[in-house]
């Protein structure tokens, strides 16, 4: 069986889309049916991650537009499962096969496509791969889509994690002796201000004044927040990472006393399983994605973002939760176990 991957990033990519594409890449590839799964990538930012076995990257598509349409033209099939590993690129992915296996993330999938082929495309799909079932419900809701859907969650890797004491180095550079620490990683942009910075940002004031918010992470929103942080008079008090390396990211949440992403936009929220993995407490979303990341609050609290009150009770009582610990149930999370749904999805869908 060949398989081809059509995406935005994977391999060289950063977040959490690119990391979802790496695992999915490498589960297919470990399928004993399958002979190589060939991946053309929109997108690569950084150095790229070894290659699993049979699995053939086409870094070249990566060097513009009509390199990656160039790339998808010479791609040799036949392909007995094509996926279209971002919905934007669903056209392309049309090029090479006319019933392609959709994957659906976030927010990307809840209201219909500003482009009306691809609109058009989505009833010929083979089937639909959904992140979780909040991105999947809104994705029906508007499309009327009524074919094959599956639900593939993230993995999480927890060998690669773990409680580990704070980094001495981190605490000295962000200021953090003697403080408890809330923590929110990701993005900093003014797309994704669903993420929650905000609804943080104005809980703090009322909560005791040990207590700082660490946001790990960099953007076009770092100005804006900083100005409202300033306003709320806890500019002292909220400490901005910007970007930061890799390596350093299971250190940072090290750092954290609680981990706190009040979203609205999430279609799963990954850095709730890192958090998780160090032991961290974790704070989600009852009404977008993060809620399926917490398995309903069975791993973590859920709050409803609209409501401050909520927040701070829930910061309150996870402050209060005493020493760190794995959670139990984070296994349902595992690779092994992402491996195993991601070769059911392949005999399934070819």
């Amino acid at each position: 069986m060949r398989i081809l991957h059509v995406g935005t990033d994977s391999f060289g990519g950063y977040g959490g889309i690119a990391l979802y594409n790496r695992d999915l890449i490498a589960a297919m590839a470990s399928h004993p049916s399958v002979d190589e799964v060939v991946v053309v990538p929109r997108i690569i930012v950084g150095p790229c991650e070894p290659l699993p076995e049979k699995v053939t990257f086409v870094a070249s598509a990566a060097r513009g537009r009509l390199a990656y349409l160039n790339a998808l033209r010479k791609t040799r099939g036949p392909f007995d499962l094509v996926l279209c590993a971002h919905v934007n690129l669903l056209p392309l992915a049309n090029l090479i096969a006319k019933h392609p296996l959709l994957m659906l993330y976030g927010i990307e999938a809840w209201k219909p496509l500003r482009d009306p082929l691809s609109n058009r495309l989505l009833r010929d799909v083979r089937g639909v791969v959904s992140i979780s079932d909040v991105t999947r419900e809104r994705f029906a809701g508007w499309s009327h889509y009524a074919g094959p859907s599956l639900l593939l969650p993230n993995s999480i890797r927890a060998e690669w994690y773990g409680i580990r004491p704070r980094n001495r180095g981190l605490v000295s550079r962000y200021g953090l002796d003697g403080k408890r620490v809330l923590m929110t990683l990701g993005r900093v942009v003014a797309a994704e201000r669903y993420k929650g910075f905000d609804e943080v940002l104005e809980v703090l004031p009322d909560l005791d004044d040990d207590i700082v918010y660490l946001v790990a992470g960099g953007g076009n929103d770092v100005p804006r927040l900083k100005q409202k942080a300033s306003s709320l008079g806890i500019a002292d008090r909220v400490i901005f990472t910007g970007l930061f390396p890799e390596e350093e990211k299971t250190d940072l949440y090290n750092l954290a006393d609680v981990y706190v992403m009040p979203s609205r936009g999430e279609g799963f929220g990954f850095v709730f399983l890192e958090a998780l993995a160090c032991g961290v407490p974790v704070i989600a979303s009852s009404i977008d994605g993060g809620r399926e990341a917490v398995r309903d609050g069975r791993l973590g609290q859920l709050v409803d973002p609209t409501n401050p009150a909520e927040i701070r009770v829930a910061i309150r009582d996870a402050l209060a939760a005493g020493p760190k610990r794995i959670a139990e149930g984070l296994e349902y999370f595992s690779y092994a176990n992402f491996e195993r749904r991601t070769h059911g999805i392949i005999e399934s869908s070819s």
